[in-house]
């Protein structure tokens, strides 16, 4: 008989526990920052693409795409592999540099029109092609940063990173939730605090661009991460022009692996041809 009141009592607990294990669980699943450290497992990732426009008195127009993975670690992001392509063809910019005796400024527009690939392993970020490629030396294909930056399209591709529980936190701190969807603002001095890619992509801000705000609006999937990120900015200036950065994931926990390039073939800034600094130093999108 005593063992079948214990049985009995073990099966009421049984029955009495689930709804409150089913209500952790169910806890856990609505909050995104702890659905977000859940896919942190080395070898694990998440696919991404970027699309960039510029809205202006003129028109729309878009002005960049990217696609990439962010390949996670134990505790985040770990490493990450892009690539972006300006929607510019060479002949776009023949009238800017026709008789134009800079050869600098003249391949700085060549590389505009041609794809960048940029791999960051750890804080070490590898760039091909683009702008960096015209001036690359003739037996390496890669350039090396070592602050970690993320090449020339980074600046102008999506630097607010919902992959971070960081700058989730921050995003969610004041946003507004509606149906599965949060949306608010921040400013890009808040996120060069609390973001090591918004500090890769834009670099440290100025006092006056550090003002600047981001209208944000991020769109969740069932398991609580992130399928869409869009983001919007005001570049300033007359024509009161704004950049929309439309960002989509997904593959979520899919294996990714990156690697970085093979040292043979990876050059340092010093080693660039002449020219490739001040080429590159031209600030763009709100920089």
């Amino acid at each position: 008989m005593k063992r079948y009141i214990a049985g009995l009592a073990c099966a009421a607990t049984a029955v009495l526990g689930a709804p409150a294990l089913a209500s952790t669980a169910h806890a856990q699943a609505a909050d995104p920052i702890t659905a977000l450290k859940s896919q942190f497992s080395s070898g694990r990732g998440v696919n991404f693409v970027d699309t960039t426009k510029v809205q202006g008195t003129q028109g729309n127009m878009v002005l960049a795409k990217r696609t990439g993975a962010f390949q996670f670690g134990p505790s985040g992001i770990s490493a990450s592999d892009q690539t972006a392509q300006l929607r510019f063809k060479e002949s776009d910019f023949e009238g800017i540099t026709e008789g134009e005796e800079d050869e600098e400024i003249s391949k700085f527009f060549a590389g505009l029109a041609k794809p960048e690939r940029v791999v960051r392993v750890k804080n070490t970020t590898y760039v091909s092609g683009g702008v960096m490629g015209e001036f690359m030396p003739a037996d390496k294909t890669w350039v090396r940063f070592p602050d970690g930056l993320l090449g020339f399209t980074g600046t102008m591709s999506q630097f607010v990173n919902v992959a971070e529980p960081a700058t989730l936190k921050a995003l969610l701190a004041h946003a507004t939730k509606r149906a599965g969807t949060y949306s608010g603002k921040i400013t890009f001095g808040e996120l060069n605090k609390v973001s090591p890619w918004f500090r890769a992509s834009k670099g440290t801000p100025a006092a006056k661009t550090a003002k600047t705000v981001v209208s944000w609006k991020l769109f969740l999937g069932s398991d609580r991460l992130a399928k869409r990120l869009v983001t919007t900015y005001s570049m300033g200036g007359s024509d009161e022009s704004a950049v929309t950065i439309d960002t989509r994931y997904t593959g979520w926990g899919s294996k990714v692996t990156v690697k970085a390039p093979p040292a043979d073939q990876v050059a340092d800034l010093k080693d660039l041809e002449e020219g490739a600094e001040t080429a590159t130093s031209i600030p763009l999108l709100g920089n």
